[in-house]
């Protein structure tokens, strides 16, 4: 079997639009009455309808003037996304939803190190755009498209929230900086992505992230996009419990191990679907958990594979084994 890295086409992909799963049609169709029983506020949606040059918000509010404008661009769609959301959390029709967020919510602790190696950019991310119920998986944002486009917001709005949906964790490969730009190579594909990491962390050449990579957003010109959250960089643990930087090819054959399993059309659909859903609902979740080695305020170290228990520092294998 050639490489994967050489059988995938692309890496940081984008799809088009996936029309709304049922669970989004039931609150589109129950609209009506929310709106009649002001479960829901008409006036953020009517905001977003007046707000539909998002580049001129960029020097007009003060908290996106001071961000680079690719980041402040996906900040200003995620603020927005965030309070339709909050609107909606309390619907019936949304109980699995807001219960499953509210449960890892209270499981991680998602306060970022030293209280948890989950990073608040890192859940919210996750518990908004990967986190769904149902057969279609759905997930917040994807209810908010859906009542967006009845609402007639903005095509610009929909389509950063339909970029942010798409979007999912990867495994990187760093491959140098330039300037304040750092370049990224997703593991499976030779496509490098020219980025800005917000959290201050450039990085350096040869080492291996898991990240969440934002494209140039559409509402942009723009040649670079975005590590949307604090970096993960990969490694692991020697005989001696010392850490040492992760080895691509274990990384490979892990994905060599793991892709195969999943039902997929090809290597690269399997490939999105493990990293934006995992093998189960927590399976990134836990492996940052159990993975954390140590951290700065502009990074955190992980060292272990998802399916070497014995390779992960807080499993109980992987402390026997370096207590014995």
């Amino acid at each position: 079997m050639a490489p994967i890295r050489n059988r995938a086409r692309v890496g940081m992909s984008q799809h088009p639009p996936q029309p709304p799963g049922p669970l989004a049609r039931k609150v589109v169709a129950a609209l009506h009455k929310l709106r009649r029983q002001q479960v829901i506020d008409l006036s953020a949606w009517r905001a977003a309808r007046q707000s539909a040059d998002v580049a001129s918000r960029l020097h007009t509010e003060p908290s996106l003037a001071e961000l680079d404008p690719v980041h402040g661009v996906y900040v200003y769609a995620q603020n927005y996304l965030t309070t339709f959301i909050e609107q909606l959390i309390e619907l019936p029709l949304l109980a699995k939803l807001t219960q499953a967020y509210d449960q890892a919510e209270n499981e991680y602790m998602p306060l970022g190190p030293p209280m948890s190696p989950l990073t608040r950019s890192y859940f919210s991310s996750w518990g908004t755009f990967d986190l769904g119920v149902g057969l279609k998986h759905e997930s917040f944002t994807d209810i908010v498209i859906a009542v967006c486009r009845a609402l007639n917001a903005p095509a610009e709005l929909l389509a950063l929230f339909e970029t942010l949906q798409q979007s999912r964790m990867g495994l990187y490969r760093h491959d140098g900086v330039d300037g304040k730009r750092a370049y990224l190579s997703e593991l499976i594909s030779p496509r490098q992505h020219r980025v800005i990491v917000p959290s201050g962390y450039a990085g350096q050449a040869g080492e291996l992230w898991l990240a969440r990579l934002l494209p140039p957003p559409p509402v942009l010109a723009s040649d670079y996009g975005v590590v949307f959250t604090t970096p993960y960089l990969l490694g692991q643990l020697d005989a001696r419990g010392r850490y040492q930087p992760a080895r691509e090819h274990d990384w490979l054959d892990y994905l060599g191990r793991t892709l195969p399993t999943l039902k997929s059309r090809d290597e690269l659909s399997a490939y999105e679907q493990l990293m934006k859903r995992g093998l189960n609902r927590h399976y990134w979740n836990e492996y940052i958990f159990l993975a954390y080695v140590n951290h700065r305020q502009d990074r955190i170290y992980l060292a272990g594979l998802p399916d070497r228990p014995e390779s992960l520092p807080h499993s109980q294998q992987g402390r026997d084994r370096w207590e014995a």
